[in-house]
Protein backbone atom coordinates (compact mmCIF):
# COMPACT_ATOMS: atom_id res chain seq x y z
CA UNK A 1 0.00 0.00 0.00
CA UNK A 2 2.87 2.51 0.90
CA UNK A 3 4.63 1.82 -2.34
CA UNK A 4 1.49 2.55 -4.56
CA UNK A 5 1.30 5.76 -2.65
CA UNK A 6 4.65 6.52 -3.34
CA UNK A 7 3.84 5.47 -7.11
CA UNK A 8 1.01 7.80 -6.95
CA UNK A 9 3.02 10.62 -5.93
CA UNK A 10 5.95 10.46 -7.75
CA UNK A 11 3.34 10.15 -10.89
CA UNK A 12 1.59 13.46 -9.91
CA UNK A 13 4.32 15.24 -9.31
CA UNK A 14 6.18 14.54 -12.65
CA UNK A 15 2.65 15.58 -14.44
CA UNK A 16 2.97 18.89 -12.89
CA UNK A 17 6.44 19.91 -13.47
CA UNK A 18 5.27 18.63 -17.40
CA UNK A 19 2.44 20.72 -16.91
CA UNK A 20 4.22 23.94 -15.93
CA UNK A 21 7.30 23.34 -18.14
CA UNK A 22 4.78 23.30 -21.44
CA UNK A 23 2.58 25.98 -20.04
CA UNK A 24 5.66 27.89 -19.45
CA UNK A 25 7.12 27.25 -22.80
CA UNK A 26 3.68 28.03 -24.60
CA UNK A 27 3.86 31.30 -22.98
CA UNK A 28 7.04 32.49 -23.93
CA UNK A 29 6.05 31.71 -27.55
CA UNK A 30 2.89 33.50 -27.05
CA UNK A 31 4.92 36.38 -25.96
CA UNK A 32 7.12 36.11 -28.48
CA UNK A 33 4.65 36.54 -31.08
CA UNK A 34 2.96 38.89 -29.47
CA UNK A 35 6.15 41.14 -29.52
CA UNK A 36 7.08 40.33 -32.83
CA UNK A 37 3.39 41.40 -34.17
CA UNK A 38 3.90 44.60 -32.17
CA UNK A 39 6.92 45.63 -34.59
CA UNK A 40 6.04 47.41 -37.21
CA UNK A 41 8.57 48.40 -39.96
CA UNK A 42 7.49 51.75 -41.78
CA UNK A 43 9.29 52.25 -45.40
CA UNK A 44 12.38 54.76 -45.64
CA UNK A 45 12.34 57.12 -47.75
CA UNK A 46 15.48 60.01 -48.69
CA UNK A 47 14.75 63.70 -48.55
CA UNK A 48 15.79 63.78 -52.16
CA UNK A 49 13.29 60.58 -52.74
CA UNK A 50 10.40 62.55 -50.75
CA UNK A 51 11.05 65.36 -53.38
CA UNK A 52 10.91 63.72 -56.13
CA UNK A 53 7.97 61.05 -55.27
CA UNK A 54 4.51 62.85 -54.84
CA UNK A 55 3.15 59.53 -53.97
CA UNK A 56 6.24 58.27 -51.87
CA UNK A 57 5.72 61.69 -49.58
CA UNK A 58 2.22 60.45 -49.26
CA UNK A 59 2.78 57.38 -47.90
CA UNK A 60 5.87 58.68 -45.68
CA UNK A 61 3.00 61.11 -43.76
CA UNK A 62 -0.14 58.60 -43.74
CA UNK A 63 2.23 56.46 -41.59
CA UNK A 64 3.63 58.52 -39.54
CA UNK A 65 0.69 61.48 -38.96
CA UNK A 66 -2.58 61.63 -37.00
CA UNK A 67 -4.96 64.47 -36.80
CA UNK A 68 -4.04 65.01 -40.75
CA UNK A 69 -4.50 63.22 -44.30
CA UNK A 70 -3.17 63.37 -47.16
CA UNK A 71 -4.21 63.14 -51.24
CA UNK A 72 -2.52 63.48 -54.07
CA UNK A 73 -4.24 66.48 -56.46
CA UNK A 74 -3.87 65.89 -60.22
CA UNK A 75 -4.43 68.99 -61.77
CA UNK A 76 -6.71 69.89 -64.35
CA UNK A 77 -6.80 72.32 -67.15
CA UNK A 78 -7.34 75.92 -66.38
CA UNK A 79 -6.81 75.06 -62.80
CA UNK A 80 -3.99 77.58 -60.80
CA UNK A 81 -2.65 77.50 -56.94
CA UNK A 82 -5.23 79.98 -55.77
CA UNK A 83 -8.06 78.32 -57.12
CA UNK A 84 -7.33 74.94 -56.13
CA UNK A 85 -6.05 75.61 -52.35
CA UNK A 86 -8.95 77.19 -51.96
CA UNK A 87 -10.98 74.29 -53.04
CA UNK A 88 -9.37 72.74 -49.67
CA UNK A 89 -10.26 75.12 -47.55
CA UNK A 90 -6.57 76.80 -46.98
CA UNK A 91 -3.86 79.40 -48.42
CA UNK A 92 -1.97 78.83 -51.33
CA UNK A 93 1.05 78.77 -48.49
CA UNK A 94 0.13 75.36 -47.45
CA UNK A 95 0.18 74.22 -51.48
CA UNK A 96 3.09 75.40 -51.56
CA UNK A 97 4.70 74.20 -48.37
CA UNK A 98 3.40 70.36 -48.90
CA UNK A 99 4.98 70.29 -52.38
CA UNK A 100 9.09 70.91 -52.22
CA UNK A 101 9.43 69.95 -56.10
CA UNK A 102 7.55 73.46 -57.05
CA UNK A 103 9.92 76.00 -58.16
CA UNK A 104 7.51 78.12 -59.39
CA UNK A 105 3.60 79.51 -58.63
CA UNK A 106 2.40 77.90 -62.26
CA UNK A 107 1.37 74.49 -62.25
CA UNK A 108 0.86 72.04 -65.69
CA UNK A 109 -2.12 70.36 -66.58
CA UNK A 110 -2.05 66.81 -65.02
CA UNK A 111 0.96 67.82 -62.43
CA UNK A 112 0.60 65.80 -59.37
CA UNK A 113 0.41 67.76 -55.62
CA UNK A 114 0.44 66.39 -52.38
CA UNK A 115 -3.02 68.29 -50.40
CA UNK A 116 -2.97 67.73 -46.65
CA UNK A 117 -6.68 67.85 -45.17
CA UNK A 118 -5.83 70.80 -42.89
CA UNK A 119 -3.59 74.05 -43.63
CA UNK A 120 0.19 73.91 -42.45
CA UNK A 121 3.28 73.14 -44.20
CA UNK A 122 6.38 70.13 -44.07
CA UNK A 123 9.76 71.08 -42.32
CA UNK A 124 12.86 69.48 -43.89
CA UNK A 125 14.84 68.25 -40.81
CA UNK A 126 18.75 68.80 -40.50
CA UNK A 127 20.82 67.31 -38.23
CA UNK A 128 21.14 70.17 -35.75
CA UNK A 129 17.07 69.89 -35.23
CA UNK A 130 15.21 69.08 -31.92
CA UNK A 131 11.48 69.12 -31.53
CA UNK A 132 11.96 71.88 -29.49
CA UNK A 133 13.89 74.24 -31.90
CA UNK A 134 11.25 73.09 -34.49
CA UNK A 135 8.63 74.30 -32.57
CA UNK A 136 10.26 77.37 -31.61
CA UNK A 137 10.75 78.34 -35.40
CA UNK A 138 6.92 77.69 -36.25
CA UNK A 139 5.56 79.53 -32.67
CA UNK A 140 3.76 76.01 -31.77
CA UNK A 141 3.83 74.31 -28.90
CA UNK A 142 6.06 71.00 -29.09
CA UNK A 143 3.66 68.70 -27.64
CA UNK A 144 1.28 69.54 -30.60
CA UNK A 145 3.93 68.96 -33.07
CA UNK A 146 4.84 65.48 -31.47
CA UNK A 147 1.20 64.31 -31.62
CA UNK A 148 1.06 64.79 -35.04
CA UNK A 149 4.02 63.05 -35.86
CA UNK A 150 3.55 60.50 -33.44
CA UNK A 151 5.06 57.96 -35.69
CA UNK A 152 8.89 59.80 -35.92
CA UNK A 153 10.60 59.31 -32.60
CA UNK A 154 14.10 59.66 -33.54
CA UNK A 155 14.52 62.88 -36.34
CA UNK A 156 17.70 61.84 -37.27
CA UNK A 157 15.57 59.54 -39.49
CA UNK A 158 13.03 61.66 -40.30
CA UNK A 159 13.44 63.91 -43.70
CA UNK A 160 10.21 65.31 -42.85
CA UNK A 161 7.86 66.83 -40.11
CA UNK A 162 4.51 68.03 -40.72
CA UNK A 163 3.88 71.51 -38.62
CA UNK A 164 -0.14 71.78 -38.54
CA UNK A 165 -1.66 75.86 -39.07
CA UNK A 166 1.58 76.97 -40.08
CA UNK A 167 3.45 79.47 -43.39
CA UNK A 168 6.50 77.48 -44.89
CA UNK A 169 9.33 78.73 -43.78
CA UNK A 170 10.83 80.90 -46.73
CA UNK A 171 14.76 80.50 -45.74
CA UNK A 172 13.97 76.88 -46.14
CA UNK A 173 12.63 76.72 -49.36
CA UNK A 174 14.67 76.31 -52.29
CA UNK A 175 16.19 79.24 -53.71
CA UNK A 176 13.79 79.75 -57.05
CA UNK A 177 11.35 79.66 -54.54
CA UNK A 178 12.61 82.07 -51.85
CA UNK A 179 13.08 84.33 -54.39
CA UNK A 180 9.49 84.32 -55.15
CA UNK A 181 8.21 84.70 -51.98
CA UNK A 182 10.48 87.60 -51.89
CA UNK A 183 7.90 89.63 -53.58
CA UNK A 184 5.28 89.13 -51.21
CA UNK A 185 6.88 91.85 -49.21
CA UNK A 186 6.76 94.82 -51.90
CA UNK A 187 2.72 94.77 -52.06
CA UNK A 188 -0.51 93.86 -50.04
CA UNK A 189 -3.72 93.68 -51.20
CA UNK A 190 -5.37 96.37 -51.70
CA UNK A 191 -9.11 94.97 -50.75
CA UNK A 192 -10.26 91.24 -49.64
CA UNK A 193 -13.04 89.98 -52.43
CA UNK A 194 -13.95 87.11 -54.75
CA UNK A 195 -11.07 86.57 -57.10
CA UNK A 196 -13.61 87.40 -60.25
CA UNK A 197 -10.41 86.82 -63.20
CA UNK A 198 -7.06 85.98 -63.31
CA UNK A 199 -4.02 87.34 -65.23
CA UNK A 200 -3.19 86.35 -68.93
CA UNK A 201 -5.30 85.01 -71.80
CA UNK A 202 -9.01 84.99 -71.76
CA UNK A 203 -12.32 85.88 -73.37
CA UNK A 204 -13.13 89.34 -72.53
CA UNK A 205 -16.51 89.28 -70.84
CA UNK A 206 -17.74 92.24 -72.66
CA UNK A 207 -16.40 92.33 -76.42
CA UNK A 208 -16.21 88.43 -76.33
CA UNK A 209 -12.95 88.74 -77.59
CA UNK A 210 -9.72 86.40 -76.53
CA UNK A 211 -6.90 89.31 -75.48
CA UNK A 212 -4.56 89.19 -72.72
CA UNK A 213 -5.61 90.19 -68.97
CA UNK A 214 -3.24 92.29 -67.77
CA UNK A 215 -4.11 92.11 -63.96
CA UNK A 216 -7.12 90.68 -61.75
CA UNK A 217 -10.42 91.12 -61.05
CA UNK A 218 -11.58 91.27 -57.66
CA UNK A 219 -15.31 91.25 -57.25
CA UNK A 220 -17.36 93.27 -54.50
CA UNK A 221 -19.41 95.29 -53.71
CA UNK A 222 -19.65 98.63 -54.90
CA UNK A 223 -18.38 101.47 -52.41
CA UNK A 224 -15.80 98.70 -50.88
CA UNK A 225 -12.49 100.57 -49.61
CA UNK A 226 -9.58 100.47 -51.66
CA UNK A 227 -5.96 100.47 -50.08
CA UNK A 228 -3.12 101.64 -51.91
CA UNK A 229 -0.93 98.35 -52.65
CA UNK A 230 2.53 99.80 -51.02
CA UNK A 231 3.91 103.48 -50.71
CA UNK A 232 4.49 105.32 -53.51
CA UNK A 233 3.14 108.94 -55.16
CA UNK A 234 -0.34 109.73 -57.05
CA UNK A 235 0.33 109.43 -60.82
CA UNK A 236 -3.18 109.49 -62.26
CA UNK A 237 -6.75 110.10 -60.23
CA UNK A 238 -9.32 110.81 -63.20
CA UNK A 239 -12.82 109.99 -64.06
CA UNK A 240 -12.18 108.68 -67.42
CA UNK A 241 -9.14 106.43 -68.02
CA UNK A 242 -10.36 105.03 -70.99
CA UNK A 243 -11.39 101.35 -70.49
CA UNK A 244 -10.86 101.36 -66.41
CA UNK A 245 -13.59 104.33 -65.85
CA UNK A 246 -12.71 105.98 -62.74
CA UNK A 247 -9.20 104.98 -62.06
CA UNK A 248 -6.12 105.65 -59.97
CA UNK A 249 -2.56 104.96 -60.52
CA UNK A 250 0.24 104.51 -57.87
CA UNK A 251 3.97 105.39 -58.65
CA UNK A 252 5.65 103.33 -56.19
CA UNK A 253 9.29 104.85 -57.04
CA UNK A 254 10.93 101.64 -57.47
CA UNK A 255 10.17 100.50 -61.14
CA UNK A 256 7.14 99.20 -59.96
CA UNK A 257 3.26 101.27 -60.76
CA UNK A 258 0.11 99.81 -59.88
CA UNK A 259 -3.04 100.46 -61.57
CA UNK A 260 -6.76 100.54 -59.69
CA UNK A 261 -9.36 100.32 -62.36
CA UNK A 262 -13.53 100.76 -62.51
CA UNK A 263 -14.16 102.84 -59.17
CA UNK A 264 -17.06 104.50 -58.21
CA UNK A 265 -14.88 107.36 -56.45
CA UNK A 266 -11.67 108.77 -55.83
CA UNK A 267 -10.36 109.63 -52.63
CA UNK A 268 -6.49 110.93 -53.45
CA UNK A 269 -5.16 113.47 -55.80
CA UNK A 270 -2.34 113.30 -58.21
CA UNK A 271 1.09 113.79 -56.39
CA UNK A 272 -0.17 113.17 -53.33
CA UNK A 273 1.98 110.57 -51.25
CA UNK A 274 0.32 107.31 -49.98
CA UNK A 275 1.55 104.79 -47.68
CA UNK A 276 0.54 101.07 -48.18
CA UNK A 277 -3.20 100.44 -46.70
CA UNK A 278 -3.90 103.93 -46.83
CA UNK A 279 -7.23 104.09 -48.52
CA UNK A 280 -7.07 106.00 -52.34
CA UNK A 281 -10.95 104.87 -53.57
CA UNK A 282 -13.91 103.22 -53.51
CA UNK A 283 -14.66 100.31 -55.95
CA UNK A 284 -17.35 100.25 -58.64
CA UNK A 285 -18.46 99.28 -61.99
CA UNK A 286 -17.29 102.57 -64.43
CA UNK A 287 -15.78 102.17 -67.84
CA UNK A 288 -15.72 98.84 -69.61
CA UNK A 289 -17.57 96.10 -67.03
CA UNK A 290 -20.05 94.07 -65.93
CA UNK A 291 -20.47 94.50 -62.48
CA UNK A 292 -18.85 95.65 -58.90
CA UNK A 293 -15.16 94.84 -59.13
CA UNK A 294 -11.73 96.10 -58.69
CA UNK A 295 -9.21 95.62 -61.44
CA UNK A 296 -5.75 95.15 -60.16
CA UNK A 297 -2.72 95.47 -61.81
CA UNK A 298 1.08 95.50 -61.87
CA UNK A 299 3.82 96.68 -63.84
CA UNK A 300 7.49 96.96 -63.51
CA UNK A 301 9.35 99.47 -66.17
CA UNK A 302 6.22 99.08 -68.16
CA UNK A 303 6.02 95.44 -68.53
CA UNK A 304 2.57 93.84 -66.60
CA UNK A 305 2.81 91.27 -64.16
CA UNK A 306 1.11 88.82 -62.42
CA UNK A 307 -0.77 90.41 -59.58
CA UNK A 308 -1.27 87.12 -57.31
CA UNK A 309 2.78 86.62 -57.65
CA UNK A 310 2.67 89.26 -54.93
CA UNK A 311 -0.20 89.21 -52.79
CA UNK A 312 -0.39 84.83 -52.14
Amino acid sequence: MKNIVIRWSVFFICLFVVYFVANAKVHAIAQANLQSAMVVNLPQYTKQELIDDVKARMTYLLTRTKGVKFLIHKVKRGENLWGIAKKHGYSVHTVIGCNPQMKTYNVSTNEKLLMPSIGGNLHPVSATDTWESIAEKYNIEESVLKETNFGITDLTNAPYVFIPGRKPAVDLMNESMQEKYALRDLFRSPLAGRLSSTFGTRRHPVTGKVSKHGGIDIAVKTGTLVGAAADGIVTVASTNVGHYGTAVFIDHQNGYITHYGHLSKILVRVGQKVKAGQIIAKSGSTGRSTGPHLHFTVKKNGVSLDPLKFLC
